[in-house]
């Protein structure tokens, strides 16, 4: 079953249905390409370096001979492969963009796509230009073992509660209600749209009540809670966190320290992409990221193209992943910079590492009521909504409005205009009055960069 169907069919059945699936163990329910990874992730934690550059280099190989068979974009790649190390031959294809990707997708899909289970999505367009892509079925549970082998190393397992603060849907909240409740993930979920000081006490007695062990979502979200927690101080009041487990959006140092004071934890924070290339996780002993070795292979590379070896060296981080085969991406340029860092750490891993990452996962936001701080990743919209939009940009002139900017290709309707705007309002709830509109053009920065947020809001 695709795995798009299986969450919708999910969150369609009643709660005490969801209730008694979650009795059945987590790893069972999540598949075989779950177990297999964390298996897998069970042979690599403190493999040696020649270990984890031989398993990676048998990885790489069957990657670019699966590519060069059956990708047209990549058919004519098909020799080097032959004669050439997986190594050499990787540095003989193109870096890929996602500029590039977009333009002529079907060039970058399988022979044999339709063979695949698969299923499609967006990126989350914190660029303003969203991407489609195709996900094998099994990408989603192989991305969630490599989340709970990394939070393993501070004593997360699936039994554990988690308090969640992310951007998903609530649909049916009732007035004075901002969370509810996912049994599969033991979790309860927290709107990050309502957070304001007029709600903070009610989270704070809901998490009193719920008893986490865990903290998992937004940078942004969580130290909105930490603030009012270290104003208010009730960090007393509250149940022992044993970590918060950070992403999809950069931590800022003083996010993190603030995290940290109020809650009298660790931050633990992870690097992803929607593109499924690279994934990387903090350890024990560090705030570098630790690349997965069983994930795909990392490169850093300069503007001029030339690949950043030593330690201290800084450049672009490209990807090319090695589970999704429905569109396998190859040496994909993901946008963001990092400085590279030695892969021996104190934690005995001896993987990729980097850190100071910068780049299109910069923050940004808008204010909802009551000065919510809404981010651009809390609001993303995943799937076929902006499959007719160019180019969207958020414009806020005063506090809890805001405008969406579209700019459309000539099939879009009013209908579609309005299914986005019945999206946002049942995803915001209340929290911001937000309009779509269409415009001519959004102009870019002097960089050619889209600017995502365009606010004349004072955030002082």
């Amino acid at each position: 079953m695709a795995f798009t169907l299986k969450r919708r069919l999910y969150e369609s059945i009643p709660l005490p249905v969801k209730q008694s699936i979650a009795l059945i163990p987590f790893a069972w329910l999540a598949g075989a390409a779950y177990r297999n990874t964390i298996e897998t992730g069970k042979k690599l934690e403190m493999a040696s370096r020649q270990e984890l550059l031989a398993f990676q280099t048998l990885l790489l190989r069957e990657t670019l001979e699966f590519a060069t068979e059956q990708v047209p974009a990549y058919q004519r790649f098909k020799g080097i492969v032959a004669r050439l190390s997986p190594t050499e031959a990787l540095q003989g294809f193109p870096l890929l963009d996602k500029d590039t990707l977009q333009a002529d997708l079907n060039s970058y899909l399988p022979r044999d796509f339709a063979k695949i289970p698969h299923y499609e999505c967006t990126t989350g367009g914190t660029s303003g230009n969203q991407l489609r892509l195709y996900l094998d079925d099994d990408s989603q549970a192989i991305d969630m073992a490599c989340m709970h082998r990394q939070w393993a190393r501070v004593g997360y397992t699936p039994q554990q509660r988690k308090a969640t603060f992310r951007g998903v849907p609530f649909p049916n909240l009732k007035p004075g209600i901002y969370w509810q409740y996912n049994p599969i993930y033991n979790e309860m979920q927290f709107s990050p749209f309502h957070m304001n000081d007029a709600t903070l006490g009610a989270y704070v007695e809901e998490l009193i009540k719920f008893n986490p062990a865990f903290f998992h979502g937004y940078p942004s979200a969580i130290s909105f809670l930490a603030e009012y927690v270290e104003r208010k101080g009730i960090g007393d009041k509250l149940p022992k966190i044993r970590a918060v487990l950070l992403g999809s959006e950069g931590c800022l140092p003083e996010q993190r320290e603030r995290i940290e004071r109020a809650f009298n934890t660790r931050v633990f924070s992870w690097y992803g992409h929607s593109e499924r290339v690279l994934l990387a996780g903090e350890c024990e002993k560090s705030t570098v990221y630790h690349h997965f070795p069983d994930y795909g292979v990392l490169e850093i590379i300069t503007d001029d193209g030339a690949s950043c070896i030593a330690e201290g060296e800084r450049g672009e981080l490209v990807g090319t992943g090695f589970s999704n085969r429905c569109l396998p991406l190859i040496r994909y340029r993901t946008g963001d910079y990092a400085t590279r860092c030695n892969p021996k750490c104190e934690c005995g891993r001896e993987w990729d590492r980097f850190n100071e990452v910068e780049g299109h996962r910069k923050q940004e936001y808008i204010l909802g009521v009551g000065g919510t701080q809404i981010t651009a990743a809390a609001l993303n919209m995943h799937g076929p909504l902006f499959e007719k939009v160019i180019r969207y940009q958020y414009y806020q002139e005063a506090i809890g409005q805001c405008e969406l900017r579209l700019m459309v290709q000539p099939e879009f309707t009013e209908n579609d205009r309005l299914l986005i705007e019945k999206a946002y309002k049942d995803k915001i709830a209340g929290t911001l009055e937000l309009t779509v509109s269409i415009v001519a053009d959004i102009p870019l920065t002097s960089r050619g960069k889209m600017k995502l947020v365009n606010s004349t809001v004072s955030k002082t």
